[in-house]
């Protein structure tokens, strides 16, 4: 089991916090308390590399409930390789520091919300997890998709907070795989071809979705429906060798 880590940063020369004046972040996928902190997350700058906030320890108070995420080596588009010291929530990365000792705190973009999904339970709504959101723009909802390649069909894998990750026949970095994707998302989300469209994304591996004429609430349950329905197919494949 993973390291369970609860820091809790502090300007030693700050003012008491005042209560009223805290804000409570949650994971953005699970729902699950991430960090209080005494400033609004928007208001904090934001690194240009991956548009991450820059929290400042020594200037604001900010208690995490996160475990060990083990260190990342991640390397930008001008070549350069970054150490990232990383902050979870089960499995998810929703923090990290680049140096252990540095004062500064990175909440990666995307990751945390003040929504939680406890409150959406009650008020009976679909927490999205951030793959799947509304451009601000052009009101078209974008799935950002990650595939695994040369598979022995066109499925979906899984969603997690980051991805829609899928399982592709052809290779990943010829636009082939594009009619497959169009195909297979088609089906599940019970749309016309014109209703889509894709575009390469920075990563080989990756495309961005664009999805029209429904909601991110309505694609997420689309999508948890074909997966359950996957799911049920091979368990009863499995049913049927072993009877």
């Amino acid at each position: 089991m993973p390291k369970r880590t609860t820091l809790t940063f502090t300007s030693e020369d700050g003012p008491r916090v005042d209560s009223t004046k805290l804000f409570v972040y949650h994971c953005k996928y699970s729902g699950r308390h991430a960090f209080t902190i005494d400033a609004d997350l928007k208001k904090m700058p934001r690194r240009r590399t991956d548009g991450a906030y820059v929290i400042d320890t020594n200037e604001n108070t900010v208690k995490l409930y996160t475990t060990d995420g083990g260190l990342k080596y991640i390397k930008r588009q001008n070549g350069a390789v970054e150490k990232q010291y990383r902050l979870n929530l089960g499995q998810l990365p929703i923090a990290y520091k680049s140096d252990l000792n540095s004062p500064l705190l990175y909440i990666m973009d995307g990751a945390v919300t003040t929504y939680s999904n406890q409150n959406a339970r009650r008020a009976g709504r679909l927490l999205v997890p951030p793959c799947i959101s509304r451009h601000e723009h052009k009101g078209v909802v974008e799935m950002r998709l990650e595939l695994e390649d040369r598979s022995h069909r066109c499925m979906l894998s899984r969603v997690t907070a980051d991805v829609v990750r899928v399982h592709v026949t052809g290779l990943m970095a010829n636009d082939s795989v594009h009619e497959e994707l169009f195909d297979l998302f088609a089906k599940v989300l019970n749309l016309r071809l014109s209703q889509l469209d894709i575009r390469r994304a920075k990563s080989s591996r990756n495309r961005i979705m664009t999805v029209e004429s429904l909601s991110p609430e309505q694609v997420y349950e689309r999508l948890r429906e074909a997966l359950k329905k996957q799911a049920g197919e091979r368990a009863e494949k499995r049913q049927r060798r072993h009877g």
